[in-house]
């Protein structure tokens, strides 16, 4: 999974420890992100530049990824971060 010094798959949130990760279904191993971490998401055929931020909307807490039009369910993203 790591490959030129990223570790790549897929944004998933664990709803068993409250984190998000990047990994990928056939692999044990995974990349845990914090808030305040720095990483890229395939986005219209590009990599951005993203990090986690919880905003509040009308229906409360919502998850959304800076630079992007993400939010909400975030999983399976592709996604990558520097190691």
């Amino acid at each position: 999974m790591a490959e030129n010094g990223y570790v790549e798959g897929l944004l998933k949130f664990s709803e068993m420890t409250g984190s998000f990760y990047i990994g990928n279904e056939d692999s044990d191993s995974a990349e845990q992100l914090e808030f305040g971490d720095e990483f890229e998401v395939f986005l219209d055929g590009k990599w951005v530049q993203t990090g986690l931020r919880i905003d509040s909307d009308a229906n409360g807490l919502v998850f959304r990824l800076k630079n992007t039009d993400y939010q909400g369910v975030l999983d399976d993203i592709p996604a990558r971060k520097h190691v």
